[in-house]
């Protein structure tokens, strides 16, 4: 499998990976990797974050858009003074 973003620029680079959102074939060269939290969900008790993280491959297209703020947070953060 080819790298997507490798094909759009033009060159051809093997695939180390898919994005997580996208499902885009990735060479080590256009692959960002995340951390993530896991938690534990109790029925009864508060969710409980896990201290080991996980890992997420995501294309630069993908990451980009998940990293802004939404709205809701420019919201919150305009009226913090």
């Amino acid at each position: 499998m080819k790298c997507y973003q490798c094909l759009r620029s033009g060159t051809t680079q093997e695939a180390a990976g898919l994005c997580h959102h996208c499902s885009a074939a990735l060479c080590p060269e256009h692959i960002c990797e995340v951390q993530d939290s896991a938690t534990v969900m109790h029925i009864l008790a508060p969710s409980m974050e896990l201290p080991i993280r996980a890992r997420i491959l995501l294309c630069s297209v993908c990451k980009a858009a998940l990293d802004q703020p939404s709205g809701e947070q420019s919201l919150f953060e305009n009226t913090k003074r």
